[in-house]
């Protein structure tokens, strides 16, 4: 009987013949020696974890003109961020074809708020990071709950604030820095200065940023307004982001650290899609509409680090935060009924979360004959607080009165929540000989406590009493690493993973009787859980470097939403958050890069990557929508010598995406989903250190004008809906930052 293996030929050969030349192209000739270390919580270079990792820096960061984690992860086949010609702006990143809130986002170890969809006009979304403060920024792929809890059963994206130590060098205790660029996508111009300071044991880091913006361009298009319009809709943003940090050495090993970090996101759109200019019995026309959206997040941080040198601990490091995140949706629409009635309509909604944290670890190294063991254990306390609330009135502009609404405002789509955790987590890092083991094991515990707020009972058909939800879980790991030579090593990783549901998922409850449809929650949803398994090949040579891995997961009680009877008979279609039984995804990805000082000028270099993965329903045996399609860049870049100036050319080539389960188009009220073509997209970057303190680094990007879309942003949209023209891409732009260092 012959045997199918778990991952198709052809592609499983190109990755071997392709392997030696390719590399992330975001990623230096020395990209194993980068050091990483949120991967394993300690300090470890890529070569030695035993997992995929991504690792961006500051400088990579200004070269590419990033300027959110979509431009990040650009060059990164494997990992993608949507959210195109959305007034809700970016999603939050989709790893191996795992995305939404199963992708931890966390800032200096403080998860940022959970995306939550209420309803049409409150979308909440995790864009609270502004990466002009980040000096790194961390991709973890695959389940990391054995370390980081319920949130990471996809991955973790893990953004590094920067530190005063950073920029300050030895007998240097002063340090200025200015920027400024310009992006053409969203013809934005971006402000920003960090100051670092020392004096004795004391230091300081003052980073202050601004970037003032437009709607992010299409590809083109037709204009005008209403659901056929293909241009992005008229919007106008401000960013504002402030980062204060103050550390004290008080002895040798141990230090006190306060941060302070605000984020604020203002935007103001005006919705010519919205517009419709025929009104019917059932639905008046909508002559303007404009949206007022906001997004605020302060953290306050408190870190200690003790040099023990006991039995127990060589270094005990702590961390107290305290977080507050609110996110602001205003819509108005000027509105005219069948009958020439004009009335203005209004929709205010607001997501407040607070959190109060405390994050603990001890490390410990030692050894046990030949065997070095590097120990690390701790706990994490976390408490969250939600709530939400939906206000809205509509008026008659001849008369003043107020409209009958559909909804008993205010009203609230959960019972805020009280969200309580408990995790404990050890891990050993064993070095025998060639061999390097890895096991590590976290239990977490958690409690949903729902309280009822009249708020809630006003979009309820009858009144509730949703109770208290406690459970646990065991996430285990084990990983082994074996050095082949001084050149090549390979390794394997099994990682259990799970995710809690949401209070969203559980209490969640939406009514829209005008549209004809509900969503109601779910407090019988199992816990998801997932089983990872991940081998890999790695090489590190004088002319390059080069890494394969494949991976397969398999995901157990996957919650995904469901269309269901009515429960209270109101005849309404109804959706609601349930278990599936499995769900797969299995893969494999290279990369790799290659010197030519051979035959071309010195600090010449080929690299490039590639991912596939494939996803299944295991019941149905259709394919999951999430897994974005085969994905492969190729670039070509040089660094003189001399430091002074260096460029890179690169090649992105996307597969069409022709696995799509098309099942449930129809609760999605479309005859068929849209499947993206394949696309090859043209970058060119350069940089220029025009002085020791000033440098310039530029880019023009999709130099061809090529029209494409992206999976994400367009999926589960109709085919021959008139408006995907507002979901393509830019077009060809160009991005430039300044750098001036004092």
């Amino acid at each position: 009987m012959s045997i199918r293996p778990p991952f198709p030929q052809r592609s499983w050969l190109a990755l071997l013949l392709l392997s030696p030349s390719l590399a992330l192209a975001a990623e230096p000739v020395t990209q194993f020696d980068t050091v990483s270390v949120t991967a394993t919580r300690t300090e470890q270079t890529l070569l030695q974890v035993p997992s995929t990792v991504s690792v961006h820096n500051e400088r990579e960061i200004d070269q590419h003109n990033d300027k959110n984690l979509k431009d990040l992860v650009r060059y990164e086949p494997g990992v993608s961020v949507s959210g195109t010609g959305n007034r809700f702006g970016l999603s939050g990143a989709n790893i191996r074809g795992i995305d939404g809130n199963r992708v931890l986002t966390q800032v200096d170890g403080v998860r940022v708020p959970q995306s939550n969809f209420f309803s049409p006009f409150q979308d909440v979304r995790s864009n609270y990071v502004d990466l002009d403060t980040i000096k790194q920024v961390e991709i973890i792929r695959g389940p990391a709950s054995s370390l980081y809890g319920s949130d990471a059963i996809g991955g973790a994206v893990s953004f590094l604030t920067k530190d005063a130590a950073d920029y300050l060098e030895e007998g240097d205790d002063t340090y200025a820095r200015f920027k400024t660029g310009y992006d053409g996508s969203d013809d934005s111009w971006q402000r920003s200065a960090t100051f670092a300071g020392r004096s004795g044991t004391v230091d300081g880091l003052l980073h202050l940023g601004r970037r003032d913006g437009q709607s992010t361009d299409t590809w083109g298009g037709n204009g005008g307004v209403g659901s056929s319009r293909e241009e992005a809709n008229p919007l106008d943003y401000t960013t504002e982001n402030l980062l204060a940090k103050l550390g004290w050495d008080y002895a040798e090993g141990d230090r006190l650290q306060f941060t302070y970090e605000r984020y604020q996101d203002d935007a103001n759109s005006n919705l010519l899609s919205d517009i419709t200019s025929r009104a019917t019995l059932t639905s008046p026309a909508i002559l303007g509409s404009q949206s007022k959206d906001s997004i605020d997040r302060d953290r306050y941080s408190l870190e200690h680090t003790l040099s023990l040198d006991s039995l127990l601990a060589d270094q005990l490091k702590w961390q107290l935060n305290y977080q507050e995140s609110s996110n602001k949706q205003k819509t108005l629409q000027q509105r005219q009924t069948v009958s020439r009635v004009n009335r203005v309509r209004t929709r205010d909604s607001q997501y407040d979360e607070r959190l109060w944290s405390l994050n603990t670890q001890a490390d410990k190294q030692f050894a046990v004959g030949e065997t070095r063991h590097h120990m690390i254990y701790g706990a994490e306390l976390k408490r969250i607080e939600a709530s939400n609330l939906r206000t809205g009135k509509e008026v008659r502009l001849d008369t003043g009165a107020t409209v009958p609404a559909t909804e008993n405002f205010p009203v609230s789509d959960f019972p805020d929540p009280t969200s309580e955790s408990l995790g404990l987590f050890v891990q050993d890092n064993i070095e025998i000989g060639r061999w390097t083991l890895l096991p590590g094991l976290r239990y977490d515990y958690y409690r949903q406590t729902p309280h009822v707020t009249d708020e809630f009972l006003n979009g309820l058909p009858a009144e509730t009493d949703p109770s208290r939800i406690t459970d646990d879980h065991i996430s285990p790991k084990f990983a082994v690493t074996y050095q082949l030579t001084e050149h090549e090593s390979v390794y394997g990783q099994y990682a259990a993973g799970f995710r809690a549901p949401s209070p969203v998922n559980m209490y969640g409850e939406f009514s829209n009787p005008q549209f004809g449809y509900q969503q109601i929650g779910n407090p019988d949803l199992k816990p998801e859980t997932s089983d990872s398994y991940e081998f890999g090949l790695r090489g590190r040579y004088d002319l390059g470097s080069f890494g394969i891995a494949l991976f397969y997961n398999k995901y157990k009680d996957f919650i995904a939403t469901d269309t269901v009877p009515d429960p209270n008979g109101t005849g309404l279609l109804t959706f609601q958050p349930r278990n599936l039984g499995k769900v797969t995804i299995r893969g494999a990805e290279a990369k790799g890069d290659i010197k030519l000082d051979a035959f071309m000028p010195a600090g010449t270099r080929a690299l490039g990557s590639i991912a596939y993965a494939r996803g299944k329903d295991e019941e149905t045996g259709q394919a999951l929508n999430s897994v974005d399609p085969l994905k492969a860049v190729i670039g070509l870049g040089y660094d003189a010598p001399s430091g002074i100036y260096g460029g890179q050319l690169t090649w992105t080539l996307v597969q069409a995406k022709d696995r799509v389960d098309h099942t449930g188009d129809a609760d999605l009220l479309i005859d068929r989903q849209f499947e993206t073509p394949g696309y090859g997209v043209l970058d060119l970057n350069a940089w220029w250190q025009v002085t020791e303190q000033v440098s310039i680094n530029g880019g023009l990007f999709n130099v061809t004008d090529k029209k494409y879309w992206n999976w994400g942003d367009v999926q589960g949209r109709d085919e021959d809906a008139a408006g995907l023209g507002r979901l393509t891409q830019p077009g060809r732009y160009a991005a430039v930052n300044v750098i001036w260092e004092i």
